[in-house]
């Protein structure tokens, strides 16, 4: 092959991977997943100064992506294309790196053929288009492939080995950054050294190199190792997925062999069962055609073990397991994701070995032309395949997969979308399942909208209503609606609107109603401790403004359950997240029932929005309901300290005998 096609097909390849996994890039995945938003506030820390050699937010994470994911998000912006373009720029890095690693141990033809399995692969292209750092670590682990097998070729001169064998340590040590699968590396790496050794008689006079090289990686990952090793706790994630080695120190090898039997299947049999990782259950051959050519480019490898080249497939390809086979829940495709580096050059080879194969048992001539016409037919139609069912997996059934688009927020990205058309002026809360840790940011990603000053609430329990004459509530397909306050929407007039997609409902309220109004529907008797019977409007604190509270009109589900909903006005902002509390106790005070709630985060909050919570209590059979007392008050979360009503930390409400 000229070298003038040999740049064009790479040309080609590169054109095509990038437009696998930059087209639609902002659409597919749909929405946002909570570990993107988790890596975006980390991106947004690093950009005001807070830098780590390790980030112990999210479960835990190396830094090398999340440092290269600022810079990203500094320059493309808090959006999605800063949060996703890493990804999308290391994928096609490590492509062009795996292809430059397979030139040099094989051939032109099985680099080029490599390069564009890797580039159609629906593993490949699904995390080079999600905003995580385990794509990270094939580029560092390719780069350090290359330059070992570098070092390693007799031509070498002595300062360019010296220096390959270098940059093989630095790689190494750097894979350490990248993420935990590559805590297998180190092992991968010490027995193909061994290898190398005993079956590669150049390398045997490489010992020195092979030394320096692992003192580079040392001396390169130490801080990381150095710092985990001081804080054994700040690993989250592993702590939780660790059984299996656990109990293979134990004693007991079932869960790690049953785990590996998982692992091999995931290539032609059954694949990553998570919808969140994979069309669930979708092997990494997952036609025939493809399959049988892995199997045969194994076959390949294993009958020519004692080449380097082929040995250094099979232990690389069998050691990138060993994340997934240790750890809960195989297989895992993000665990493996070091086999992106060789899986693909095994059908690669097997297409190459059989062209030569035919070839040399054909003449010159017509033969041989048909040969190589018969090849190129199965290149053609084997990569077509592939690409064909990948690009159909990945763009159109994974995406409409239900947890997919839960995981992924979803029907809230497609609220964010909805608030770029409405007017400025307009007041809105958008109700969400995490409205005190994921909502806001993960709002604020998805639309290019002010968010500061949108409501959130989680609207199975709580609901703010802003402040103003024109608002809008937006509520998420995928959260529920609690009746009693829909209800209330519905009396106040409140209009639903359910767009073509299904993806959220928005209700929209001429909301002008006083606190003066909202009482007239309300029980407003109180009392205080003291026994001095008061009436609401009453201040607690200066935050807010306790309006009264009334019985749910909805059904409990039980008959033993006292729901009550309580109103309150916002007087001014709180400096820190409160809740509100409702209790039920005896006169004598020995016993409580208790529901504390209010899943609203105050920073969105104006003077004059209202808040309605639902509390729900539980009340046991033989509860004395005749002597019992209903109390209800507000605290600061972080301190527990009440606001102040009168003078007292709570207040009484009107007797309850009505349960009876």
């Amino acid at each position: 092959m000229s070298q003038r096609t040999e740049r064009t097909a790479r040309t080609i390849i590169l054109l095509l991977a990038a437009l696998l996994r930059f087209w639609n890039l902002g659409d597919v995945p749909p929405g946002l997943a909570h570990d993107e938003v988790a890596n975006w506030l980390i991106a947004r820390d690093i950009l005001s100064g807070q830098h780590a050699i390790y980030f112990t937010a999210a479960y835990g994470h190396e830094p090398l992506y999340q440092y290269i994911q600022a810079g990203s998000v500094a320059v493309l912006g808090d959006h999605w294309l800063g949060i996703r373009y890493p990804s999308a720029a290391l994928g096609l890095l490590g492509l062009a790196v795996t292809y430059v690693l397979v030139r040099r141990l094989f051939s032109v033809s099985t680099a080029l053929l490599s390069a564009t399995w890797l580039a159609i692969s629906f593993w490949s292209v699904f995390y080079s288009r999600v905003g995580l750092r385990a794509i990270s670590l094939t580029v560092t682990a390719a780069l350090f492939a290359y330059y070992l097998f570098r070092a390693l070729e007799p031509r070498s001169t002595q300062e360019r080995g010296v220096a390959c064998w270098l940059w093989a340590g630095l790689y190494l040590g750097l894979s350490a950054y990248t993420y935990m699968a590559a805590r297998i590396l180190p092992i991968i790496v010490i027995v193909l050294l061994g290898y190398l050794l005993l079956f590669h008689a150049p390398a045997r006079r490489c010992w020195w190199r092979m030394i320096a090289m692992l003192g580079v990686a040392a001396s390169v990952g130490a801080p990381l190792v150095v710092w985990l090793l001081a804080n054994p706790g700040a690993e989250h994630r592993i702590s939780e997925i660790q059984e299996p080695m656990i109990r293979l120190l134990s004693g007991d090898p079932g869960p790690v062999w049953n785990n590996l039997i998982a692992n091999l299947k995931m290539f032609t049999i059954a694949g990553d069962p998570w919808p969140r990782q994979n069309v669930p259950g979708r092997p990494i051959f997952a036609d025939p055609l493809s399959a049988a050519l892995f199997y045969i480019g194994l076959v390949v490898a294993l009958r020519y073990w004692r080449q380097p080249r082929y040995g250094f497939l099979v232990i690389w390809l069998l050691g990138s397991l060993g994340p997934s086979v240790a750890t809960t829940d195989p297989p895992s495709s993000i665990r493996g994701v070091l086999g992106l580096v060789t899986v693909f050059t095994l059908p690669s080879l097997a297409i190459t070995e059989m062209g030569k194969a035919i070839s040399q048992r054909l003449a010159v001539g017509e033969r041989r032309r048909g040969a190589r016409a018969a090849t190129g037919i199965l290149i053609v139609v084997s990569l077509a395949v592939t690409g064909a069912a990948a690009a159909d997996d990945y763009f159109v059934r994974w995406p409409q997969n239900e947890v997919v688009r839960f995981d992924h927020q979803a029907d809230l990205a497609a609220v964010g979308q909805a608030l770029n058309e409405l007017p400025s002026d307009v007041a809105v809360t958008v109700g969400g399942l995490s409205p005190l840790t994921m909502d806001g940011p993960s709002l604020t990603l998805s639309t290019r909208r002010d968010t500061s000053n949108v409501r959130l609430c989680d609207p199975r329990e709580t609901l703010v209503i802003p402040t103003g004459s024109n608002v809008r509530i937006f509520l998420p397909g995928i959260v529920p609606f609690d009746p009693d306050l829909r209800d209330q929407i519905n009396q106040w007039g409140g209009d639903a609107v359910y767009p073509a997609s299904g993806a959220f409902v928005q209700y929209t309220l001429q909301y002008s109603n006083g606190p003066s109004d909202i009482q007239r529907s309300l029980d407003t008797n109180a009392r205080l401790p003291s026994g001095r019977s008061i009436s609401a409007p009453v201040p607690f604190g200066r935050e807010l403004v306790f309006l009264g509270h009334r019985r749910s009109s909805a059904e409990s589900g039980s008959e033993h359950a006292l729901t009550i909903l309580t109103y309150w006005h916002v007087d001014r902002r709180p400096s820190h997240p409160v809740k509100i509390f409702v209790h039920l106790l005896t006169t004598d005070g020995d016993a409580v029932i208790q529901d504390d709630g209010l899943s609203s985060p105050p920073t969105t909050w104006s003077p004059g929005d209202l808040i309605i919570q639902k509390h729900t209590l539980s009340i046991p059979e033989d509860w004395p309901l005749s002597t019992s007392i209903l109390q209800t008050g507000v605290y600061d979360v972080g301190t527990g300290v009440r606001l102040m009503v009168l003078g007292a930390d709570r207040l009484l409400l009107s007797p309850i005998e009505v349960l009876e």
